[in-house]
């Protein structure tokens, strides 16, 4: 029996409280091969619903964490120093990073908080993501299996130790505003956060709810 979009989306939906538009919305997007950019403060449910939909497709979800360190080296992949010193450069001794990783299994490479990462690390990215390949000497083209999807998001009201996306940037990605959920879902997921604590630890969590207001 073929299983459709719908399907699928009520199956993940199980495991998300709420978002029933941006669930759909980044359902369709990746079932339709884009790529996906989340713009929302934290702890809006944005890496909750992207595990999900990897957890119920079965492949990898590969988080890296954008900030000025993430250069296109650790992004990439590197060669052993100490085999190189050994060996010379060979592809026996390259180190595959997340983005090489994601494309080799087909994963989600979801880069959290993309707008403090470096323009050159950028520049890496989306070339990868406009010709789903990358090419590392002496290694080769490396391409990406067919699920491979780059994922990010951007808190956009935080400016510290963040810089300007530019618009070629923007352009390359489906774009959605993820914001605060209404008082009565940000309460559910706080009681199934403290039904959880409670299986977990034994003990009883009591939340005051009136703080997310």
């Amino acid at each position: 029996m073929t299983t459709t979009l719908q399907d699928t989306r009520a199956a993940i939906a199980e495991a998300v409280v709420g978002r029933e538009r941006e669930l759909t919305l980044v359902l369709a997007a990746v079932a339709a091969g884009r790529d996906v950019l989340l713009e929302g403060p934290p702890g809006t449910s944005k890496s909750t619903m992207l595990r999900a939909i990897t957890e119920h497709w079965g492949v990898p979800f590969v988080l890296v964490e954008g900030n000025a360190e993430l250069t296109p080296a650790r992004l990439v992949g590197h060669h052993n120093p100490a085999r190189v010193l050994a060996e010379d450069y060979s592809a026996e001794n390259f180190v595959p990073g997340p983005l090489v990783e994601a494309m080799r299994t087909g994963g989600f490479l979801y880069i959290e908080e993309l707008n403090r990462a470096p323009e050159d690390t950028l520049n890496v990215l989306l070339g990868a993501m406009a010709e789903r390949a990358v090419t590392v000497p002496p290694v080769g083209t490396l391409r990406a299996e067919s699920t491979f999807r780059v994922l990010a998001s951007m808190n956009p009201f935080d400016n510290v130790g963040t810089a300007r996306i530019s618009d070629s940037v923007y352009d390359r990605w489906n774009r959605l505003a993820v914001g605060y959920q209404p008082q009565d879902i940000s309460n559910a997921v706080l009681f199934l956060a403290s039904d959880e604590a409670r299986y977990i630890t034994g003990t009883t969590l009591v939340v005051d709810a009136g703080h997310l207001a």
